[in-house]
């Protein structure tokens, strides 16, 4: 993977810990727990729609969220799953542009 790619990961990741930190730390796992939540930045906007998306964060009443702490073991599952694929994808790549090469 290059190191753009590695960058973005780094920054997904982070972006990742700080929402489920946040979650975890108001004990919002449960929707009688929710609380109000307003992402910070592109990155957690993005991590943060995909999470909401697949279940992990869910809504409640009148914009508040809770973790869903079960369907957060899957959910990063599946970002590993994803970025295995793109580094594969990239290796690939690789492989292709440097057999062209020869």
């Amino acid at each position: 993977m290059n190191i753009v790619g590695r960058i973005a990961e780094r920054v997904a990741i982070r972006a990742q810990a700080a929402i489920v930190t946040h979650f975890t730390a108001a004990k919002a796992t449960s929707a009688d727990r929710a609380i109000a939540f307003e992402p910070e930045g592109r990155a957690q906007k993005r991590v943060f729609r995909r999470m909401t998306r697949f279940g992990a964060i869910v809504a409640a009443a009148e914009g508040h969220w809770w973790l869903d702490e079960r369907a957060l073991a899957d959910f990063r599952k599946e970002e590993l799953a994803r970025l295995l694929g793109v580094i594969a994808l990239t290796g690939f790549a690789a492989a292709g542009a440097i057999a062209l090469g020869r």
